[in-house]
This record gives structure tokens, sequence and C-alpha cells, in this order.
């Protein structure tokens, strides 16, 4: 009996704190939504809690400001971009790149919200741009820039500049999928099907890294 006591009690200590953790990621996923259809200034944390089914005083309980929690669905969406990359290092440049091109267009396709909110962000000069720079894109720059140098060392690889590449890189596998409701109004495509998916990160390997 004293087992099962301590067991109920363990589990009560549990809920609350399963229940603030849910909240917070409805709120996240949520803003989301919100910051990628309106903007950082457009978004209404209003509209966020309605959205998450909260309250809007729990998004400063749980982020403090509307830049915390626009920073926390940074940190969220970048994190999901690193589980979409190869887990184990490549001896093989170029098989090291064709699955972190791969990875990114699948990303691309599952989140199309970071490019909308990329676009907003990047478009002009900001205390958000600078951290999320500073913070996110610089690191994945350089990462990719020394394994497109590597891979160009090699052999491999289209000669595409390489202060160019990252770039072109990312507008090519999110844009389609960004895009998705004029791309299926004008050429009659869902980007988000599997098939579609699948068919684009071949385009990409083939038009920056040569034949599949």
């Amino acid at each position: 009996m004293a087992e099962n006591t301590r067991l109920g009690a363990s589990t009560k200590k549990r809920g609350p704190y399963r229940s603030s953790e849910l909240i917070r990621s409805k709120l996240i996923d949520a803003a989301v939504v919100e910051f990628a259809s309106h903007g950082f200034e457009g978004a209404s944390t209003r509209a966020i809690a309605r959205r998450a089914g909260a309250h809007q005083p729990q998004i400063n309980y749980h982020f403090e400001s509307k830049a915390a929690l626009w920073r926390a669905v940074m940190d969220q969406l970048m994190s999901e971009i690193d589980g979409h990359m190869p887990s184990t290092p490549s001896d093989d440049a170029r098989s090291a790149v064709e699955a972190g091109v791969r990875g990114l267009v699948r990303f691309a396709a599952a989140r199309p919200e970071l490019n909308r909110m990329m676009i907003q962000e990047a478009s002009s000069p900001s205390e958000r741009l600078d951290w999320l720079i500073e913070t996110h894109i610089r690191p994945r720059f350089e990462t990719f820039q020394l394994g497109w140098a590597t891979m160009r060392a090699e052999g491999q690889g289209r000669d595409v500049p390489p202060e160019l590449v990252y770039h072109l890189m990312v507008g090519a596998a999110s844009l389609l999928h960004a895009n998705a409701p004029e791309v299926k109004q004008l050429i009659g495509l869902t980007p988000s099907q599997p098939d579609v998916v699948e068919a684009h990160a071949d385009a990409m390997v083939h038009l920056f890294l040569g034949e599949i």
C-alpha cells in the first residue's frame, strides 16, 4: 500500500509539469503558423494563444515576451532541420552533401513555414536577424561551405561559386514548398506529396552535384 501511495504521489507531481510542457509546445506550434503568416510585427499574441487553446498570459509565463517566443520558434525549427541532416559523418564528401541536400528538401516540405519566416526576417536589418544569423545561420552556413569546398576539391559537384551556392541551394530547396498554393494552382502538383518531394530532391542533386 505504501508503495502504491508513493507511486500515486509521484504521478500527481508529474501531471502539472506535463500539462505545462504541453501548453508550451502548443504555443510554439501556434506561433509557427502565426509568424509565418503575418511576420513578427503582424502576429498577434492573442491569436497565437487562441490557436493554441491557451490564455494570452500563458505566453509571458512560458516565454516572458513575444520576442522570446519567436526565438523559441526559431530554435525549434532549426532543431528540426538538424534532425533531417545526416546523423553520422561520411568519408565521402559528395555523399555527405547529397544526404544534406535531400534532408533539406524533406524538411522544407514538412515545414514550409520556416522559409516564409526567413523571407520576412531577412528582408531588413533587425536585432532578430542579428540573433538569427549568429545563433543559427552562420554556423550552418560555415559547415555547409566546408563540405562544399571539400567536395569540390575532390572534383565532385558543379562549379558553382562557393559564396553563392548556399543561398542558391536553400532557395531551390524551399521555394516550391513555401509557395505551395501557387504551385498547386499553376501546375497541379501538391509539393508535400512523398513522390513529389523525392523527385524534387533528385532534381536538386542532379542540378548541383551531377548525375545521381
